[in-house]
């Protein structure tokens, strides 16, 4: 073949639109994937391990999406994943009157701000420590087995029972249509 015309000589060209659907894509995929390791590892459920299997995950999820569509290596992918969770461990699932409006959209909300804080912290870490980079201290098999354990020790009221934390407190009057 011509010199340049194979291999990581050529040169794609894209538009806007498929950029966006390569971006879109990926992020995808990973948060796909990272949301199977949760859920081979540990739970996607907050019946089984409280809202942490629900919103952690899905802020791991985003974080470690968000990593790897911003060009981030696999090390940053990970370590935005891992942190995502990290900082969910032990949320529990007490929506107020059984209904998912009260914590359930705000946890969400602040999950996602989470996840953002994650993927920008996990991408100014290159992981070199001669160019001020460091090795992170908890990985995400580790964040996703103290996950289950966490899960499994948490009273099962706290499971999406509406039995005990904000949902014990706070009475919901429901207006009948």
């Amino acid at each position: 073949t011509p010199e340049g015309t194979r291999g990581p000589r050529v040169m794609s060209f894209e538009s806007p639109a498929e950029a966006l659907e390569r971006g879109v894509r990926d992020f995808l995929l990973t948060a796909g994937l990272i949301g199977m390791l949760f859920k081979s590892g540990a739970s996607i459920s907050a019946a089984e391990v409280g809202c942490q299997g629900e919103v952690g995950v899905a802020c791991s999820m985003a974080a470690g999406a968000l990593a790897a569509v911003q060009g981030g290596t696999v090390e940053q992918v990970e370590s935005a994943a891992e942190i995502g969770m990290e900082h969910n461990l032990g949320l529990t699932c007490d929506p107020i009157g059984g209904l998912v409006q009260v914590p359930c959209i705000e946890r969400n909300v602040m999950g996602a701000v989470k996840a953002i804080t994650a993927a920008r912290l996990a991408m100014s870490n290159n992981f070199n420590p001669a160019d001020g980079g460091h090795k992170p201290v908890v990985s995400l098999d580790n964040v996703i087995a103290t996950m289950l354990a966490t899960g499994r020790d948490m009273q099962s009221k706290y499971k999406e029972t509406s039995e005990a934390g904000l949902a014990s407190r706070i009475g919901v009057h429901v207006t009948e249509c």
